[in-house]
């Protein structure tokens, strides 16, 4: 296999890829102006959904960018432009993990699923995800520990749905479910010292119980997908452990909707497989900056600076 760095041949890599939320206007410009190879994956994920994702990406606006059914393949496609970069330098990725809908990215990675596939799905995804008609909210809370907000959690939701819905890192975490459930715990979480509490601007209650309304067609959806076993570690995001069968990744993927996203648990099981160094394969820095600030320990790289390519070269592991 081969790693990725000329920096530190004895380091072991893993590969991050960001999810809903790390888009924004001008998202790839940097691939698209200088690799033939991620101008075709921007043209084949274009081709598979009927959407000038270069366009989309490159001019927004926003407000249609960030649509979720429109955010989820331009995110995966920005990726695998990325990833199809580092083929081109003859790297492969060691380990993979991908943050929510970034799974899919890594899934692609992996050789587990083609990028026609993938951002199909995710587009399809996303517009389930549009149609569910349980009003809900999200909020972040930064500044408590993990035990401190699941309590602060169980009492606002006393009638009504709050559930943590994204772990990630020891001291940032997402709330999802009914918008009163979340109005109490911001009132409590900031009375229990958090440093910030904030709702989040965003159409649902992602990755919580108010998602189920959509569970069938997205299980049927999920049932369709041409899956094949990894060619590397992938640290599935609703267990924080490597996949072991085709039938594991279904039901990830499957039960992310309801479940939620352990992104610190899956930094920590990268340490503890001797990971020192990720690479964040996308235009973000989101993920990388949340893995560090869970193993600080970690080095982190990613595509935002403009020497990447330069230094990244295949180093036989």
């Amino acid at each position: 296999m081969n790693d990725t760095s000329r920096s530190g041949a004895g380091d072991r890599w893993a590969w991050l890829f960001p999810g809903q939320g790390s888009q924004k206007v001008g998202m790839g410009r940097r691939m698209l102006e200088r690799s033939v190879a991620a101008r075709r994956v921007f043209e084949e994920a274009s081709e598979a959904i009927g959407v000038d994702l270069a366009r989309l990406c490159l001019e927004g606006p926003l407000e249609t960018l960030t649509a979720t059914e429109n955010a989820q393949p331009a995110i995966v496609t920005v990726s695998v432009a990325c990833l199809a970069e580092l083929q081109d330098l003859g790297l492969s990725p060691p380990i993979v993990v991908g943050h929510s809908v970034g799974e899919f990215s890594a899934l692609v990675a992996a050789g587990c699923l083609p990028l026609a596939d993938a951002v199909r799905a995710v587009r399809k995804r996303g517009e389930l995800m549009a149609s569910v008609t349980t009003p809900g909210g999200m909020v972040a809370v930064m500044g408590l520990e993990a035990a401190r907000v699941e309590a602060l959690c169980h009492e606002a939701a006393r009638d009504a749905v709050a559930v943590v819905a994204i772990h990630n890192s020891p001291q940032q975490f997402v709330l999802s479910g009914d918008v009163r459930a979340l109005e109490r715990f911001k009132d409590l979480a900031l009375a229990a010292g958090a440093k910030d509490c904030v709702m989040l601007e965003v159409s649902h209650a992602f990755h919580s119980p108010l998602m189920a309304q959509i569970h069938e067609d997205w299980r049927a959806e999920v049932a369709r997908l041409r899956l094949r076993m990894p060619r590397c570690p992938v640290i599935l995001n609703t267990t924080a452990k490597s996949v072991e069968t085709l039938v594991c990744i279904r039901r990830s993927l499957v039960e992310q909707l309801t479940a939620p996203v352990l992104w610190m648990q899956c930094v920590k099981n990268l340490a503890s497989l001797g990971v020192t160094r990720v690479l964040e394969v996308g235009d973000s820095k989101v993920v990388s900056s949340l893995a560090r600030r869970t193993v600080p320990t970690l080095q982190t790289q990613t595509f935002l600076d403009p020497s990447i390519l330069n230094d990244l070269t295949p180093v036989k592991g």
